[in-house]
């Protein structure tokens, strides 16, 4: 797997990649279009494609093993997503965020998460939790990344009731998208290292301790986006010294 944000990376490795992405992601799918765009997905999430990178058809197609059409399809839904940006000239790019742009993210997720939790907490049942408990262990003990994101996505999703508030997580799981790449990059990277566990999140949710519970998710939510923040000024400023 090639590391968020490793710049030098080869096209070999990146064509390895996404060819491992398609092996894991080849089965089960109602149509071309729905892997490419997991792929894709994926691949961004993980640094394979890294903020910046210019994504030719042609070359991604190739490496996934199917045609131009649906990677053209995927990538406009992508652009949907905030992940990808069309450029007259230049074509599709993987979208980076600026700093302010990230600060804005977590300002909106902070809001929203945090209703969230009121809500969900307000109907949390003994078997969610235990659902929640193993949930977390899985996200608390994987470091892949393609991985981690799944396994991070159903944890939350199971913690803020999607099912029963599907607009709500939309639009949660919209902004935790746009930032996902670089939450892994800082949580793989050597300034990664945070005590917040998924697991301490249940323990406090279970013990019906609402407030805790906010307060728990608020510290989590400002140390991953100072820890985003900080990669940010940092790639902002190895890009200002290599020009």
């Amino acid at each position: 797997m090639v590391k968020s944000g490793d710049a030098a990376a080869s096209a070999k490795d990146r064509a390895d990649a996404l060819q491992k992405l398609a092996q894991r992601h080849g089965a089960g799918y109602r149509s071309v279009g729905a892997m490419a765009y997991d792929i894709i997905r994926d691949a961004i999430l993980d640094g394979t494609l890294p903020p910046g990178m210019k994504l030719r058809q042609e070359t991604l197609a190739e490496s996934i093993g199917i045609s131009r059409l649906p990677i053209r399809s995927a990538l406009i839904q992508l652009e949907a997503d905030g992940l990808v940006v069309f450029h007259a000239r230049r074509g599709a790019m993987v979208r980076a965020l600026s700093t302010e742009e990230a600060g804005e993210v977590y300002h909106l997720r902070m809001l929203l998460e945090k209703e969230a939790l009121r809500l969900a907490m307000a109907e949390i049942t003994p078997e969610r939790v235990e659902r929640l408990r193993e949930l977390a262990k899985t996200a608390d003990d994987i470091s892949e990344g393609g991985e981690f994101v799944e396994a991070r996505t159903e944890f939350y999703a199971t913690l803020y009731d999607a099912q029963a508030r599907p607009l709500l997580w939309e639009m949660i799981e919209q902004l935790r998208l746009k930032l996902g790449r670089y939450v892994l990059g800082w949580r793989l990277g050597p300034a990664g290292s945070h005590d917040h566990s998924h697991t301490e999140l249940v323990d406090v949710v279970a013990a019906g301790d609402a407030k805790k519970a906010l307060g728990v998710l608020e510290a989590h939510l400002t140390q991953v986006r100072d820890g985003v923040i900080a990669l940010l000024d940092d790639a902002a400023a190895e890009g200002a010294d290599n020009s």
